[in-house]
C-alpha cells in the first residue's frame, strides 16, 4: 500500500482556563493553510453566561477585511450557552455580515463550555470516589443526577437508554494529555 499525502488539512484546538472564581476563558483556534483564526469567549459558570466575547483572524482570505468584524462578537455578551445557542450565535457572527470561520468557532466554544460542567464536578468529587472502578451504569447515573442538562440530549444520555448503557458501556478510558499554560489576568 503506497503513503499519500492529504490533499487538505485544518485543526481545531479549544482550551479552557480558570480567569478568578467562577470565570472562565475559553479559547478556540481554526487553522489551515489560508486560515488562522481566535476566538476567545469568557464565561461564568454553572450558569454560562458569556460576560466577554472577542475574535481575532491572524490570516485569512482578505485578513484586514474580514477583521472587520469583530464587533459582531460583542452581541455575544449576555447570551447563555444553552439549548438553541449554536443557532443564534451562528446568526449573530456569521453570514453576509459577519464570518463562517468565527461562527464555526463558536460551536466548539459551546460544546467546551458544557464540558466544563463534566470538569467541575468531577473535580468537587472526592479522590476515593474518582479513582475507584468506572462503572458505566453508576457513571451514567451521577452525570444524568448532577447535570441535568445533559437529559436525552444524544443516544448515550438519552434517559430511556440507561438499560443498554449498563449492559454494553465499557468502562471509562481516559487519556492522557499535556495542558497547555497561558498567562491570564482578570479583564
Amino acid at each position: 500500500m503506497a503513503t499519500t499525502a492529504a490533499l487538505y488539512h485544518r485543526t481545531k484546538e479549544v482550551d479552557i482556563y480558570p480567569i478568578e472564581g467562577d470565570r472562565f476563558l475559553i479559547e478556540a483556534v481554526l487553522q489551515d493553510e489560508i486560515h488562522d483564526v481566535h476566538v476567545e469567549v469568557e464565561i461564568v459558570h454553572p450558569t454560562l453566561e458569556i460576560v466577554a466575547a472577542r475574535s481575532e483572524i491572524r490570516n485569512g482570505p482578505f485578513t484586514r477585511v474580514c477583521n472587520l468584524t469583530h464587533p459582531n462578537m460583542d452581541r455575544l455578551v449576555g447570551l447563555k450557552i444553552e439549548r438553541g445557542f449554536t443557532g443564534q450565535a451562528r446568526g449573530l457572527v456569521g453570514g453576509r455580515g459577519g464570518c463562517h470561520r468565527i461562527s464555526e468557532l463558536l460551536v466548539e466554544v459551546a460544546q467546551a463550555a458544557y464540558q466544563l460542567h463534566f470538569v467541575r464536578l468531577f473535580q468537587e468529587t472526592p479522590p476515593a470516589e474518582r479513582q475507584r472502578e468506572d462503572v458505566p451504569a453508576r457513571r451514567h447515573r451521577f452525570v444524568l443526577e448532577n447535570i441535568p442538562g445533559m437529559k436525552n440530549t444524544c443516544f448515550s444520555y438519552d434517559e430511556e437508554h440507561a438499560d443498554l448503557v449498563a449492559e454494553k458501556a465499557e468502562p471509562l478510558r481516559l487519556r492522557p494529555q499535556r495542558m497547555p499554560r497561558r498567562d491570564i489576568g482578570s479583564s
